[in-house]
Order: C-alpha cells, then structure tokens, then sequence
C-alpha cells in the first residue's frame, strides 16, 4: 500500500479547514440583500465604511459619530435640523447596516407640507403599499418590499404594525425563543420604508421621521448574535465551575 505523500496530506487538509470556515460562516452570515432600495444612498446590508462615507457626504462641518452598534449625524442648523443614525448587525456576523433613520423638524421660519415630503417619497419610492392613519396629526405611510427589492402594490395590514426601532435591543442581544404572531409577521417580511407624518395642522408638518428597514435580514444578524452571547456565557460558566472545582479547602 502506497503511504500519501506529504503535500498530499497538506492539500486535503486545507481543503478540510475550508470547508470547516466556509460552513461556519454560512451559519453566521445574514446573507445578501438589494441595493434598492436605499435612504439617502444607504441600504440594508451596505458595509459600514461605505455607509459611514455616504453618511458623511451630507456634512462637511460635523462629523458621523460612531458607535459599536451604530454611527449617526447630527445637523443642529436652526433653519433646517435633521438627525440620521444608521444601524448595524454585530458580530460574528460581518458588520453590516440593517435600519437607516432620518427626522426632520420643522419652525414657522422654515416650514414644510404634508404634501412637499409626500411628493419626494413617492418620486423616490413610488405609490405607497399602505397607509395607516393614527390621528391626532399622525399618519404612517409605508413602501414594502419583496426580498429582491420589488415594491409591493399590496401587503397585509397587519405589518403597519412593524417597526425597525423595537428590533434595536434584539440586534445585539438576539431575538426573543417565543415572538409573538405580529413579532413573526414582521421578522418574516417586512423589508419597508416608513414614513411617519406628525402634523402641525391641516397642511404642514411639526416634524417627520423616515425609516428603511430589512427586519428579515436583521433577524439572521441577530440570530447569529445571540447564538454567540449564549455560547459565550456558557462557555463562562463552565470556566467558573473548572475553577471553583480546584478551589478546594483543606481541613
């Protein structure tokens, strides 16, 4: 019987560690997602370089500030103040943006109409999927998507009650083992944009919040994540039991 040849042996071997990395990383790796579609050029699944760049171009007197989990932008002019922060899976996944947000306020001295932010929505998303009118001056408006990106001209009512900034806390910590029947509806398909209207009265707005969120694909993230927690804190406790188990005393 032949006996391998040493180079033999290294090649399969390395084939085997690829394979072990490659599996791994399938478990891990929320996956791909569209580039479409986007808020103010970010989107779910963008590398956080490239969307701290992005982010960055709407400033070049304040500075993107970073976080572990996010990075946001603060604009404090008094004529036109927005905040935006972007959001991000965390590891072991590769980091990647999961929920972008903006809010605008609004004064007397620099006023905006239902009508004006309406208009650039739909000229940048198109006909809204549902509307859900809260009252009080409030009204939701939302655009959801297919997983490949395609608007959807219809979609269950009940995702109007979906929103990306409940998920927050389940992005670092990982998702609930038992999510209620509106938490699996929305961990199954809401990829949307929510545009949430606060009206100052019949015609103008007192401020407005934009939210792009892939819950699908942060729920992967998160996934991963609290898998990694839980490992980790077994993994501890099984050291503090080893050690307590030396620490005998003597009599």
């Amino acid at each position: 019987m032949k006996t391998p040849s040493l180079a033999r042996v290294l090649v399969v071997g390395l084939c085997l560690v690829s394979i072990d990395v490659a599996a791994a990383r399938a478990q891990t790796a929320p996956g791909p997602t569209p580039q479409r579609p986007d808020l103010l050029g970010i989107y779910p699944g963008m590398p956080p370089a490239a969307a701290r760049a992005q982010l960055q171009k709407r400033s070049s007197t304040i500075n993107v500030m970073t976080g572990i989990s996010d990075f946001s932008l603060s604009i404090t002019d008094p004529t036109s103040p927005e905040a935006i922060k972007v959001y991000l899976t965390l590891p072991p996944n590769d980091q990647a943006v999961w929920m972008i947000q903006r809010t605008q306020t609004f004064t007397a001295q620099n006023p905006m109409s239902q009508n004006a932010l309406l208009t650039a929505l739909r000229e940048k998303y198109g006909k809204e999927t549902l509307t859900n009118d809260r009252g009080g001056g409030g009204l939701n408006v939302y655009w959801i998507y297919e997983p490949n990106g395609k608007l959807l001209s219809t979609a269950d009512m009940a995702l109007t009650g979906c929103k990306g900034i409940n998920f927050i806390n389940y992005a670092r910590i990982g998702p609930p083992r038992q999510p209620n029947t509106l938490e699996q509806n929305c961990f199954r398909s809401f990829f949307a944009v929510t545009a949430t209207l606060n009206r100052g009265g019949p015609e103008l707005l007192g401020s407005y919040n934009v939210e792009l969120v892939n819950l699908p694909y942060a729920l992967k993230a998160a996934t991963a994540t609290g898998n990694a927690n839980n490992a980790a804190a077994d993994q501890g406790r099984r050291n503090q039991i080893e050690k307590g188990d030396q620490n005998k005393p003597k009599f």
